[in-house]
């Protein structure tokens, strides 16, 4: 009989994007403007209101709420402008996702202000919940249970290469047990480059086929 589909976790475990994930000041600007979207959207049938019976609701209480939409998208705004300014570090990903026991390569994209000069640490790490002691009992942690680094010249483009651990390691990505497990590429400019940042990045066990026994 033909092999069952395996499991695909990263279909439904986190919003990733195959082409690659863009950086820490890129996500938070996003976010800030979901935000002030929703927040408007919400507001609009009370603004339709206070417009048409401001017997039933005050149109002055509308105009205050309506500053949290105004605040969060003015915001955005600054936000955006200050990284396209300055250029902000993308990850580009090669193949999606990753397997443990297969190569992990990316193309790391540094933005104008941070590659003019200098050197960047790019680390990749695997990070899991631990259950451990503390002062008022046990208590989950996050801890790093995986590393491996290289340094990259500070440039525009560069691409990396890590050699996954294998898969009887066990640290395949896993975001519905307890220990929570996760893998993210650090970057930390050194000697002048000002690159700075973390990525979440899809590193897998990788598929097993389920093949029936012959009877």
């Amino acid at each position: 009989m033909p092999a069952s589909d395996s499991p695909q976790p990263w279909r439904s475990d986190h919003p990733w994007n195959p082409a690659g994930e863009a950086g820490p000041a890129e996500r938070q600007a996003r976010r800030v403007l979901w935000w002030g979207v929703a927040a408007a959207a919400v507001l609009l049938p009370w603004n339709a209101l206070a417009a048409g019976r401001p017997d039933l609701i005050s149109p002055g209480a509308v105009a205050m709420a309506n500053l949290v939409p105004a605040a969060l998208l003015l915001r955005w705004a600054w936000l955006r402008r200050g990284w396209q300014r300055t250029g902000a570090a993308r990850l580009r990903f090669d193949r999606f996702p990753f397997f443990l026991g297969e190569p992990f390569e990316a193309v790391v994209e540094i933005g104008p202000s941070g590659c003019r000069q200098g050197v960047v640490e790019v680390t990749l790490a695997c990070l899991e919940h631990r259950l451990q002691d503390a002062a008022e009992g046990q208590a989950w942690t996050e801890v790093e249970v995986y590393r491996a680094t290289q340094v990259i010249l500070a440039a525009p483009e560069t691409a990396v290469t890590f050699e996954l651990p294998a898969p009887a390691r066990g640290l395949g990505t896993e975001v519905r047990t307890p220990e929570g497990r996760r893998w993210e590429l650090r970057l930390s400019g050194r000697v002048g480059a000002k690159a700075q940042g973390s990525f979440p990045v899809p590193v897998y066990a990788p598929p097993v086929d389920e093949v029936d026994a012959p009877g």
